[in-house]
């Protein structure tokens, strides 16, 4: 009995024999790199087959061969022509084949495994829907157990501020330059285009998984077909470049980009639990932490799926891991062009922590405004007090020039004081004088009147000689006296009485002496 046949690489023609399907204790059976053409149904029948190898001909109907053991030779059991490109207009259908090989002869596994089997976008739609699922009972059992811990407690915080710090902090996670921040607010518009945006990051994403889905007979995969069957060897071996290093890389990088928004999201979710939130403010977190958490997961499956299909080295697992991390980056470039149409439509979208700092600078501006003014009227009030200043400046030094005139005019008066003074005493001198003239006067007139002898006359005459000359020196000195006193400008009143009271007698005592002589 054969039990191995291996007719491969020999240039055979023609349609395979059917007595190749009569040998039933065949195992292992090669036919590859050959011109065989038509169909191998006739293999059918080899139930024991562990081995079988088409590829590299020109068969077109692949038998089917369920009964194969794979256990042997895993992918390399059953290899035949099904790879895309096809050296044939219609590609040939092997459901059981386990390596599919093109025209040039590349080949790729065709066993898939059970999420390929049940279909990657299928898949992603189940898991996703499970995941929404969840996501709801975790934030419904969350919203109980805090409503059972908050049971009796009153909230002292107003609620327009407790609203305020929830924006806030749901705006912080959610992301401030991003579509997604819509979902913290009411604005209908800003909706629409959140959801727009998650649609079309999600549309994006399906074109990914499309193209590594593991059909190979489409021609619109991506696959690359990195194995080779050699014609000297029963094993077909990947020759792709990817190693585990690849895959390290692959994982920092989606780590690197992706843990933040998860995390943000899943914390959004667990913000929308809190009870003191209305049944808006709790839909609108939720809505915006479901999202920001779905599109992240969506991108990792689709980057897992797609690297898996079509990597071939290091290189080529980054280049792709960036292209779909730039897909997540979408939502903020859509933030940015709105904001470039119309800044005003992402003012809803703001940080408010940020709009109440603006509303602060503005209204501390304009204190600053209203203060410069006073400060410039201050600074009048400054510059006309300063002339002021400087006007009784002006005036305190004229005072002090008329004080200092006035200084020199008190001790002017204060000279002609002591000058009064000695001119006093000079006066009550002359006094003294003419005392002991009219004394001799008053004689010399009782004299006269008593009609003395020649004798006494004689006497008498020597007396008045004497006597006149006593009085010429009295009215010289008072002369004098009178002379010192006009020179004095500051003398006093009594002063001058004084010298007009001993003219007076002077003139008197002229006249009583003129008198005899007559």
């Amino acid at each position: 009995f054969i039990e191995v046949l291996d007719l491969s690489d020999n240039d055979i023609k023609g349609s395979i024999p059917k007595e190749i399907g009569q040998l039933s204790e065949l195992t292992y059976l090669r036919l590859s790199y050959n011109a065989f053409t038509g169909t191998a149904e006739c293999l059918e029948e080899l139930t024991k087959l562990q081995l079988l190898h088409l590829n590299s001909n020109r068969i077109t109907g692949m038998p089917n061969m369920t009964q194969l053991d794979k256990s042997e030779y895993n992918e390399s059991t059953f290899v035949s022509d099904c790879g895309v490109p096809s050296a044939f207009d219609e590609t040939p259908e092997c459901e059981n084949c386990t390596m599919c090989c093109n025209a040039n002869d590349d080949c790729y596994p065709q066993e898939k495994t059970t999420v390929a089997n049940f279909g990657y976008s299928e898949f992603a739609a189940v898991f996703f829907a499970c995941f929404i699922v969840f996501c709801c009972l975790v934030a419904l059992a969350l919203y109980l157990l805090g409503k059972r811990k908050n049971r009796g407690n009153d909230l002292t915080m107003s609620a327009e501020r407790r609203l305020e710090e929830d924006d806030n902090y749901a705006l912080s996670r959610i992301g401030k330059e991003s579509v997604y921040s819509y979902f913290v607010t009411d604005m209908v518009f800003g909706w629409l285009i959140a959801f727009a945006t998650l649609g079309i990051q999600v549309g994006i994403l399906v074109f990914f998984i499309k193209a590594s889905e593991a059909n190979l007979q489409e021609d619109t995969i991506d696959i690359q077909f990195t194995w080779k069957c050699p014609r000297d060897s029963d094993v077909c071996k990947d020759k792709a470049d990817l190693t585990n290093a690849g895959w390290v890389i692959f994982s920092l990088l989606m780590i690197a980009f992706l843990a933040k928004d998860m995390i943000n999201g899943c914390k959004l979710i667990y913000h929308s639990s809190k009870v003191r939130h209305t049944i808006g403010a709790r839909i609108r977190y939720f809505i915006g932490g479901m999202g920001l958490c779905s599109i992240t997961l969506f991108a990792l499956y689709v980057s897992t799926v797609y690297n898996k299909a079509i990597a071939t080295s290091n290189t080529a697992i980054i280049a792709n891991s960036v292209i779909v991390l730039f897909i997540m980056e979408i939502d903020e470039y859509i933030f940015s062009a709105v904001d470039a149409i119309n800044d005003k439509w992402t003012e809803h979208a703001a940080d408010k922590e940020v709009s109440k700092m603006k509303k602060e600078i503005a209204r501390q501006r304009a204190q600053i405004e209203l203060a410069d003014k006073e400060v410039s009227k201050m600074k009048d009030e400054i510059a006309r007090q300063r002339a002021q200043i400087e006007s009784q400046q002006g005036e305190i030094n004229n005072q002090r020039k008329d004080l200092g005139m006035l200084r020199e005019a008190v001790e002017k008066i204060q000279k002609s004081q002591a000058a009064a003074v000695t001119a006093s005493a000079s006066d009550s001198e002359s006094a003294e004088c003419e005392g002991d003239t009219g004394g001799q006067l008053m004689e010399q007139v009782d004299q006269s009147c008593t009609m003395p002898s020649t004798e006494e006359q004689d006497t008498q005459e020597l007396k008045a000689a004497a006597s006149s000359n006593t009085i010429t020196q009295c009215t010289a000195h008072a002369s004098a006296a009178e002379t010192g006193s006009d020179a004095d400008t500051g003398k006093e009143g009594t002063t001058n009485e004084m010298k007009d009271e001993n003219a007076l007698q002077k003139d008197e005592i002229v006249l009583e002496m003129g008198r005899p002589a007559q």
